[in-house]
């Protein structure tokens, strides 16, 4: 798979269905557009939900 192609994947919050999108980047958690979901911060949580960062899977 293509490196450049993998850091764009989406990832979906587990327990209530919020994607994140690296293209959209989470204005509500002050998370820039174009951030990799690998790359958000360690306490990055579902502006949803709340979710821990470990609760998102990552979308094919």
């Amino acid at each position: 798979m293509d490196e450049e192609k993998a850091t764009k994947n989406p990832y979906r919050c587990t327990h209530c269905g919020y994607i994140y999108e690296p293209d959209k980047g989470c204005q509500k958690n002050k998370v820039n557009p174009g951030t990799p979901f690998q790359e958000t911060p360690e306490d990055y949580r579902c502006p949803v939900c709340k979710s821990k960062k470990a609760g998102f899977v990552k979308i094919k």
